[in-house]
């Protein structure tokens, strides 16, 4: 299973080439989305125009909503990462959704996610101006 971080799905809302294509490329994977990164493209949203094409976005992919293992799993990350790395609660709830569920994380955020032992995540495309993590 594939699960796509906010950032990735942000590009891919803005019809970034380099997004669709390799979304189109990936379209045989099993992609899903963290419900909390489903919950932070609401965020972004200005307008109610803005919303109903983040809602139908979202429907074509199944939402993973954490469960309480999940929750318990991100506090435990949180309490071990937060003071010596800053992770963010978002950043540890999508890592412990990916970590019960053995999927591979796919992110521009390289350096967010890599302090999560056993957590497999990945850049999915080459991203223009952005550095390597």
């Amino acid at each position: 299973m594939i699960l796509l971080d906010t950032d990735v799905l942000i590009d891919c809302l803005r019809g970034l080439p380099a997004a669709g294509d390799w979304l189109q490329e990936s379209a045989h994977l099993e992609f899903a989305i963290p419900g909390i990164a489903a919950m932070e493209l609401v965020i972004g949203c200005h307008n109610k125009v803005e919303l109903k094409h983040v809602q139908a976005f979202i429907h074509r992919f199944d939402l993973l909503w954490p469960d309480t293992a999940d929750i318990e799993l991100a506090f435990n990350l949180l309490i071990t990462h937060r003071l010596e790395y800053g992770v963010s609660i978002p950043d540890c709830i999508i890592a412990a959704v990916a970590l019960r569920r053995q999927a591979t994380l796919y992110t521009f955020n390289l350096k967010h996610y890599q302090v999560f032992p056993g957590l497999e995540a990945h850049e999915p495309y080459h991203r223009a101006g952005n550095p390597t993590n």
